[in-house]
């Protein structure tokens, strides 16, 4: 089944926010003389660095930022089949339109584990207009929105399957909020995003800044155009099935 017109209905601008909801691979010196460094201010990665208001003006330069950032960031692409099960396993999401939350649902019945709604307090918007205001005005400022509820303790996991929404180019401003209370050094982080353009490489450097010392698996981005097929063979190279 493909997710083209639940994605589609969700997105937000189409192009601006989808609200959808074997080892390391090594870097070169070649690779590592190329890269970007990420910009930081008070130890937090910058998502917006450009100086300017977040409209989708800057859809193309803050991409490309991004994933030229990601290229500076060590991912796992492949484990050995089951080498994770039997583990402890979490699966925190955060959705707006929904979707994200299914697909995360859909993980757990493959692979078990707790799941966790991640939930900012107050509550986004439902109107689209006034949460891609709420969204860009977190992106612009750096925020750390307060979350809702009792934030789970990741220390007793051993693997973090985390889901979220592209907003704004990079990963929603909820996603730090949730990552930088817990210590997840040397824990494994498995990212899957829903999203009707952005690709999930551009929220990798929010996540890896969010969660120093933690593994990061290769996340799987959910498209317009993306049949759930994809997740098992995924979910495998990650250990998990």
């Amino acid at each position: 089944m493909k997710i083209k017109k639940i994605c589609a209905a969700l997105a937000l601008g189409g192009l601006v926010l989808a609200l959808t909801a074997c080892g390391n691979s090594g870097s070169s010196s070649s690779k590592a003389a190329s890269a970007v460094q990420p910009t930081s201010q008070n130890g937090k990665y910058v998502p917006n660095p450009t100086g300017k208001p977040m409209s989708e003006d800057l859809k193309d330069q803050l991409e490309s930022l991004h994933e030229k950032e990601a290229k500076s960031i060590d991912t796992i692409k492949e484990l050995p089949a089951g080498s994770n099960k039997g583990k402890k396993i979490m699966i925190a999401y955060f959705t707006w339109g929904g979707i994200t939350g299914e697909v995360a649902h859909s993980i757990q019945q493959k692979i078990g584990g707790d799941i966790y709604e991640i939930k900012r307090d107050p509550d986004y918007s439902k109107e689209y207009n006034a949460v891609l205001k709420e969204a860009a005005a977190e992106t612009d400022s750096n925020a750390r929105p307060k979350l809702a509820g009792i934030q789970p303790d990741l220390k007793q996991y051993d693997v973090l399957v985390l889901g979220y929404p592209a907003w704004w180019f990079t990963a929603p401003m909820v996603i730090p909020s949730f990552l930088e209370q817990q210590d997840l050094k040397g824990k494994l982080i498995v990212p899957f995003m829903c999203s009707y353009s952005s690709p999930i490489e551009v929220t990798i450097p929010a996540i890896a800044a969010a969660a120093p010392g933690a593994k990061i698996f290769q996340g799987l981005t959910l498209d317009a155009n993306t049949s759930y097929n994809v997740i098992d063979p995924w979910l495998t190279k990650a250990g998990l099935m």
